[in-house]
């Protein structure tokens, strides 16, 4: 180790010939009031042979480098008479423009003559001890090392460590080495080698400064220095911090910047820097760490209030995908100097994570502060209450779920299973491209776009199918809690906004759509807090890029939540009005409520564009129905006092939960201010539904309502947002305001919120969320799949909310579902649009249940109609204590009909055969060929339908090889001219059958297949609508930065106005500038 006292005066040791020549180089930008004491520090310098050179930057910034304007600024124009007092012989630049500390640090090395010397590069505000340059040049020679830095300690505290060096990990995260505020007791006072210093001072050889291309000139600020000393560390040069070279430092540019800029370019050049200097080895293992731990610090910045840093953080890892030019190109420029193996370097950074190191430093120093038991200690623990808080929720959802963790999610309502054979990324991208659709009877249309959205989060999980619903289901309880909690962001204190939070947790609403199968409500449940957030984001009005960036990621988020929720449209809708009304109601500024009005017009509009060709059923036939689903009319009325509650019954003690409704109530009482608008935004929400609920369940609404779990989501909403106003107004507000005479009501408002909570926790004890054991699926299951006997279709009859599939209306009571034989699957979850198959179903069930004919059969024969099921008790809507009873007429209709067979009958469950079906795809008798030119009943009522031949079909549509005969082949789906049947070498046209299925007259035999040809226009709609997603997703990102980074980089020349002074040198000791 060096001893300072031995190089109290290095002049006058060594002559200032024999020392090597300094050149000390400062940016000198927004000069402050400490720049005397900066300039004063060098003129102290007791090395002999030092020369400075300053850049004064112009007012105008860069683009590059935009610098808040900071306290107390001396005029630009007086920087060079400040420096010039101080330096007499001080070479300055004044500089146009603000190119940014790297780019005019390398302008360093063009303006001085010779190799044989260093350059030590300043910020301006650090001042020097007089013996910091000595110090640092003879241990530069000492070690050999490549570039050298001095001890940093607090400006105004010299006792209090600021950094001796920096570490970094393999992905860039910085490692301070001191903990914060830790007190200089000389204990990091050893020479050591470091894998970075800081750029406010660095004592670098200009030799090899040049050799590696001085700094990044893509990297102005934030991140030069990780840059520069990893390129310095593979080149073979030591990097070295000397702690006895001592040098106060204000770290001013911190903070001058906001917060967010900071993070931004930080961020961004440090993904660049790992993805360019990382080896070829490392750099896919690199990558994907830089993406886990960016999402992981997304996950904990939510509820540590670091979240828009996090954010920042996970967006400029994904965004290295725009860098690849720019990582490819930069990468060969450093392969000439890169000597030194991935193993070398890797053993020069810190192990693990240094940010995870960092916070465990910080919990021990905070822990040691708390021990000390002082005042200020003791005073914060809002932040901790709040993160413990957050924690606890996230524990009791996991908790509650891990019987759907770990034995998946029971098939029960809408919650079909994923099955590799038909939901593999292959088949359902298949599915999507062909152009038809199988849902039901299957037709020729376009897939749902949730079919592609589905295919591509299965590549997400590695085909892990099983693993995919599971994370869907859990995952939308936290995503929603998540979304709550960032509804009133930068309104509401943290500890506010966890009581919201915390409310949205314990509603009964997502945990009855688990217990149901409710996937809609569920959906909706995780999307809506995001919804609001957007109309909070619009009302702030963003201009520009960031307007654009907004609309554009609205309607992405509607396209997704709408492609598996197609009502969520109508809950926006519903929700968008209740907030408006309010706003109306408040006096909010009227242009924060027209820009709510646009963005719900440009969400509806984007989700119908993007979702389409499938959207375009919706507006061709009963959109409402289809939007809403099918509801049957219960006759007995349930009241407002039990519909409240939001449990449908499931939960015992579920009284509790109209306790959440007292916060809504007293906040309107109690709120003032700004506070208000909130408060009266959570009645509207919640009011507004209730009354649409009341409403219904008196039966004055004609039209059908969605189910009432969807209604309850925005009650869900209101409540939490009710809460966490009365929340903010007692904890933020209540220092500033003189009246007390609300805490009263406070406290009972409180103790409501705890005691609507209880139901929650009893429920979460199931570990299902009280899913049944056995559903309706395992029931059904009893059913051939892919017989010899032919393929068939199965009808499910029954009041909808028991019935295992999207249905249609047949009347008050009944409703009925088509779908093929075998297992249900989740393709099977959306709801085909009807036709005249669908039509003909809803016919024959009419007559049979109306016992208008006893020959259903016969009607439901060419339809290949083979089963009818009729659930009554599917374990979750209807259960054995409280099941509700099948449709009145039902089962007596289907048990009047001769060609029907009860194969199956108990409480829960009745299956019916129809004796007189045929197989979905047949070869018909001449007389059956000749009866299916006809439509209408009578024809199909007049004589049982013959079948000469089975065929066997495999996948959507097409069909196995099976030599025919000459005859008609039949085909029970709608009719389509796209369909074919080829026979040998020729193709046979299809023509209409019954009315409404699929007949082709082959004139010869030969070998037959069946094949549906995809129309060409189908092809162009999926690439036009392929191209309207990337322009959105493009669109949610700022292009011109994007094209900027993907882009051949220009430099941009550093651009010095009229300067006198000399040239600097290493050549001659008596050069210009010298000290």
């Amino acid at each position: 180790m060096t001893n300072p006292t031995d190089l109290i005066n290095l002049g006058e040791r060594v002559s200032p010939v024999q020392a090597p020549p300094v050149v000390v180089a400062m940016v000198v930008h927004q000069p402050c009031p400490w720049l005397d004491e900066v300039l004063t520090s060098l003129a102290a310098q007791d090395y002999p042979n030092m020369q400075t050179l300053f850049f004064v930057t112009g007012t105008a910034s860069s683009p590059a480098v935009d610098i808040a304007p900071a306290v107390n600024i001396v005029p630009a124009g007086n920087a060079s008479d400040v420096i010039r007092h101080a330096l007499p012989a001080a070479v300055i630049r004044q500089v146009e423009g603000n190119p940014g500390y790297g780019p005019l640090m390398n302008e360093v090395g063009r303006l001085v003559e010779g190799e044989s010397g260093f350059f030590c590069f300043m910020h301006d505000d650090v001042a020097l001890e007089s013996n910091a340059i000595s110090i640092m040049i003879e241990e530069m020679f000492r070690s050999n090392a490549g570039v050298v830095g001095p001890k940093f300690v607090m400006w105004d505290d010299i006792t209090v460590l600021q950094s001796v060096g920096l570490g970094a990990d393999r992905i860039g995260d910085i490692d301070s080495i001191v903990a914060p505020g830790e007190k200089d007791q000389e204990q990091h006072d050893a020479v050591r080698d470091v894998f970075l210093l800081p750029s406010a001072c660095m004592l670098v050889r200009a030799d090899l400064f040049r050799e590696i291309g001085g700094f990044s000139p893509d990297i102005p600020l934030f991140g030069e220095d990780l840059d520069f000393c990893w390129r310095t560390h593979l080149s073979g040069a030591r990097v070295l911090v000397v702690p006895a070279a001592r040098a106060r430092h204000r770290k001013e540019m911190s903070v001058s910047r906001s917060v967010s800029t900071m993070s931004a370019l930080e961020a961004r050049h440090r993904v660049r820097t790992v993805a360019t200097l990382s080896s070829r080895i490392q750099l896919p293992i690199v990558l994907l760490q830089l993406i886990v731990m960016a999402i992981a610090r997304v996950v904990i910045g939510v509820f540590n209030g670091t979240f828009r840093q996090a954010q920042v953080s996970l967006r400029a890892s994904i965004a290295v995908i725009f860098d690849v030019r720019y990582i490819v190109r930069r990468r060969a420029e450093v392969r000439p100097y890169r000597r030194v193996s991935a193993a070398e370097i890797h053993g020069l950074q810190s192990r693990g994570s240094a940010r995870l190191w960092a916070f465990i430093r910080k919990r021990q120093t905070r822990v040691q502060e708390i021990s000390g038991l002082t005042t200020a200690n003791l005073a914060n623990p809002k932040s901790r209450l709040v993160g413990i808080t957050a924690l606890i929720v996230i524990a009791l959802i996991v908790i509650g779920s891990r019987g759907l963790i770990s034995s998946g999610v029971a098939s029960v309502g809408d919650f079909l299973p994923l099955r590799s054979a038909t939901e593999s990324p292959t088949a359902l991208i298949s599915s999507a491209v062909s152009g038809w659709w199988q849902a039901g009877f299957g037709q020729a249309s376009a897939n749902p776009t949730g079919i592609v959205l589905l295919a591509i989060a299965g590549v997400g999980v590695l085909g892990r199918l099983g693993a995919l619903q599971m994370l869907s289901v859990v995952g939308a309880l936290v995503v929603g809690c998540v979304g709550m909690w960032q509804v009133a962001s930068g309104f509401f204190s943290s500890r506010a906004r966890i009581v919201g939070f915390l409310v949205y947790a314990a509603v009964p609403v997502p945990y009855v759509a688990i217990a149901q199968g409710r996937f809609g409500v569920l959906t909706c449940y995780a999307a809506l807090p995001w919804l609001l957030r957007l109309f909070v984001r619009v009302g702030q009005r963003p201009v520009g890029v960031q307007k654009t960036q907004v609309w554009a990621l609205a309607v992405l988020f509607g396209a997704v939540v709408a492609a598996f929720a197609p009502i969520f449209v109508i809950v926006a809708l519903f929700a968008s009005a209740a907030w408006m009304t309010a706003d109306l109601v408040s006096h909010v500024r009227w242009q924060a409520i027209v820009a709510v009005l646009q963005l719900m017009f440009v969400l509806v509009v984007g989700i119908i564009v993007l979702n389409f060709p499938w959207s375009g059923g919706f507006i061709a036939s009963d959109w409402w129905q289809q939007l809403v689903g099918v509801q049957t009319i219960r006759r007995d009325q349930v009241g407002l006092a039990t519909l409240a509650r939001m449990d449908s019954g499931v939960i015992a003690i579920s009284i509790l939960v109209l306790g959440l409704y007292v916060p809504v109530i007293i906040a309107l009482l109690i709120v003032r201010g700004d506070k208000l608008v909130w408060a009266a935004r959570s009645a509207s929400l919640v009011f507004f539904s209730l009354i649409a609920v009341s409403l219904s369940d008196a039966g004055y609404v004609d039209a059908a309502m969605p189910e009432y779990g969807i209604l309850f989501v925005v009650v869900a909403c209101g409540l939490s947002l009710a809460a966490a106003t009365m929340a903010s107004f007692v904890f933020d507000d209540q220092a500033v305001n003189g009246y007390r005479w609300w805490k009263p009501l406070a406290s009972v408002a409180l103790g409501c919120i705890v005691v609507g909570v209880l139901p929650a926790l009893v429920l979460s004890a199931n570990g299902r969320w009280g899913q049944p054991k056995v559903s309706l699926a395992q029931l059904v299951a009893q059913l051939p799949t892919d017989p010899t006997s032919g393929d068939y279709n199965v009808v499910y009859v029954g009041r909808s909310e028991v019935l295992p599939l999207p249905a249609m209306r047949l009347n008050d009571q009944t409703a009925f579902a088509v779908a093929d034989d075998g297992e249900l699957t989740l393709r099977d979850h959306w709801l085909a649009p009807t036709n005249a198959l669908t039509d003909s179903v809803a016919q024959a069930l009419d007559a049979a249940i109306s016992q208008q004919t006893v020959r259903g059969g016969r009607l439901l024969a060419s339809l290949g109609i083979r089963y009818l099921v009729v659930p009554i008790i599917d374990g979750a809507a209807s259960t054995v204590d409280q099941p509700l009873e099948a449709p009145i007429g039902l089962l007596e209709g289907l048990s009047l009909q001769l060609d029907f067979r009860r194969v199956y009958t108990a409480n829960d469950l009745v299956i019916f055969e129809n004796m007189a079906y045929t197989p979905s795809l047949t070869k018909l008798d001449e007389a059956s060929a000749v009866l299916s030119q006809q439509a209408g009943t009578d024809a199909l009522l007049s004589s049982q339908l013959q079948v000469a031949q089975v065929l066997a079909r495999m996948g959507d549509i097409a069909s196995r090889p099976t030599p025919v005969e000459v005859g008609t082949i039949h085909l029970a789906t709608p009719f389509s001219d796209h369909l074919v049947l080829h026979v040998d070498d020729s193709d046979v046209i299809p023509r209409v059958a019954f009315g409404g299925t699929t007949a082709f007259d082959s004139p010869v035999a030969g070998t037959a297949t069946l094949d549906f040809m995809t129309p060409w226009n189908h092809v162009v709609l999926l690439l036009a609508q392929f191209m309207l997603w990337v322009l959105v997703i493009s669109a949610t990102f700022n292009l011109k930065r994007i094209k900027s980074r993907i882009g051949v980089r220009r430099k941009v020349p550093v651009v010095f106005g009229e300067s006198s002074d000399s040239v600097l040198t290493f050549n001659k000791q008596d050069g210009a500038g010298s000290q």
